[in-house]
């Protein structure tokens, strides 16, 4: 029922990723998504949450270095992708062939000090509630 979450939190499916040449393979289909800054996002496979992360910058900075961070893994390179971490998606992506990338731009409220965008609280209830695999946020989770 991943795939149903992540429609109700309002994430559009907004690109695939793959293992390509033993690479971790991120292709954008929504070609707008790129430059959402602020924003929250999801890895889903085999309608499993495996990540949920947030982008301050722009969204597709933060896909290209993530990238880059599990393509590294992958090939026993230093990387901040802990080795325990790409296995799982190795296997996943080797398993399944595609996963699939959600996103949308974080919640802004207006309070009488100003607008606020909430994408971070968003991103750490959504660790919360789904305890991806693939996530090392959950020190996060102890933050207010």
């Amino acid at each position: 029922m991943s795939a149903a979450d992540l429609s109700r939190y309002e994430m559009r499916r907004i690109g695939n990723v793959r293992i390509t040449d033993g690479r971790f393979s991120i292709s954008l289909t929504d070609p707008i998504a790129a430059d959402i800054q602020r924003c929250i996002y999801a890895y889903l496979v085999a309608d499993e949450i495996l990540r949920i992360g947030s982008s301050k910058g722009k969204l597709s900075l933060r896909l290209r270095a993530w990238q880059s961070d599990v393509s590294n893994a992958l090939a026993g390179d230093y990387s901040r992708t802990p080795q325990r971490e790409a296995e799982i998606w190795r296997s996943m992506l080797n398993e399944h062939g595609t996963g699939y990338i959600y996103a949308r731009g974080g919640t802004l409220v207006t309070t009488p000090v100003g607008e606020f965008n909430l994408y971070q609280y968003e991103e750490r209830t959504l660790i919360e509630r789904h305890l991806p695999r693939c996530c090392n946020d959950m020190k996060r989770l102890r933050t207010p």
